[in-house]
């Protein structure tokens, strides 16, 4: 699989919009975190969902269903395929997220793992999985909140709420592809409700807000109900806590902090005894001579250090005083997710 390379949105018409041929790929803008929920009558507050973000491309009834680092979702979502014919355009770029959501309505990042899986190199004689089993199992939803092109047009010099517009005008609703709701104003008391539903947590953003591909922006601000974050893994050791014949005790897991490589703690539940095998079959070609840790941590057990090039998704209590990670349980790789964006600050 080879990542698809950014390219521009489009190129200004002397008096008019953006306009030209639909780009092959855009980076999608992101948010920066806060601690704390507020009131504003400037922003918008909308869910976190917890799912993978995608940028859909429409384009003659077709679509293509494009993660962070340019992985092709599409084969692993053969529930969304009929996203073309739920737009009522000719072309777009939608921005969102594919979420698995549980009969309960409460999205499941874990439900997601088998897709993930699939993305990362495998034994070439392995049968692939049947997604389609798995819709029994968690819903897949396609949560659209925003549109950057549009039959010909780049929108990302435009407000927002013009944005939202256009995106709730294209999309016509159903069960796997919707465009998302959002609270006006209170996002104190959204939150408590997000709270109370043991939700991810909830994104602000500025209702005049420009769309800016691949920057991580104050204009949009997410404030987390529940820790969860994205980290590198450096190496796994054996010996300790888990079963005999266990393929590791735990799994060494990093972050960047202004370009340092850093040590974060280490995971160990979550994973069943043939998942274990399986990311230690991953692993091992990524083996190293010596840690890839700016200050490696001591580790008393048989290690093997390996490349940073490997990207997992974790949930965990709170984050220590000292800068490590209370209780982390593995959620699912994250092949879609390239390392270095995996930044502590």
């Amino acid at each position: 699989m080879t990542p698809l390379e950014p390219v521009s949105i489009g190129s200004r018409t002397p008096g008019g919009p953006p306009s030209g041929a639909m780009p092959s790929r855009v980076q999608p803008m992101l948010a920066s975190a806060v601690a704390e929920p507020f009131d504003s009558t400037d922003h918008i507050f909308e869910l976190m969902w917890g799912g993978l973000r995608t940028m859909a491309y429409v384009r003659h009834g077709h679509a293509r269903l494009i993660g962070r680092n340019g992985c092709d979702f599409t084969p692993q979502f053969p529930e969304l395929a009929r996203i073309p014919d739920l737009v009522k355009a000719r072309e777009a770029i939608v921005d969102g997220e594919i979420t698995a959501v549980d009969a309960q309505g409460v999205p499941s990042f874990e439900a997601l793992r088998p897709r993930l899986n699939a993305l990362v190199p495998h034994d070439p004689d392995a049968v692939p999985a049947d997604f389609r089993k798995k819709k029994k199992q968690a819903q897949i939803v396609f949560h659209a909140t925003d549109i950057v092109w549009l039959d010909g047009r780049s929108l990302i010099d435009r407000p927002l709420w013009q944005r939202k517009n256009r995106l709730h005008d294209v999309i016509v609703p159903s069960a796997e592809f919707c465009a998302v709701d959002f609270v006006d104003d209170e996002g104190t008391a959204f939150f408590a409700a997000v709270l109370d539903r043991r939700l991810p947590g909830i994104v602000a953003k500025l209702k005049a807000s420009q769309y800016t591909p691949g920057e991580r922006s104050k204009q949009w601000l997410e404030v987390r109900a529940q820790q969860s974050g994205d980290f590198v893994i450096g190496g796994y050791t054996f010996g300790g806590t888990r079963r005999k014949n266990e393929p590791f005790s735990q799994v060494l897991l990093g972050g960047y902090d202004e370009g340092r490589f850093e040590y974060v703690g280490a995971v160990t539940g979550g994973l069943t005894d043939a998942e274990a095998k399986e990311l230690v079959h991953t692993l091992e070609p990524l083996h190293a001579d010596a840690p890839p840790f700016i200050d490696p941590p001591r580790v008393d057990r048989f290690v093997y250090w390996t490349r940073p090039e490997l990207v997992c998704h974790v949930r965990f209590s709170e984050w220590s005083r000292d800068g490590y990670l209370r209780f982390p349980i593995f959620s699912a790789l994250r092949p879609d997710i390239d390392p270095t964006a995996c930044e502590l600050s």
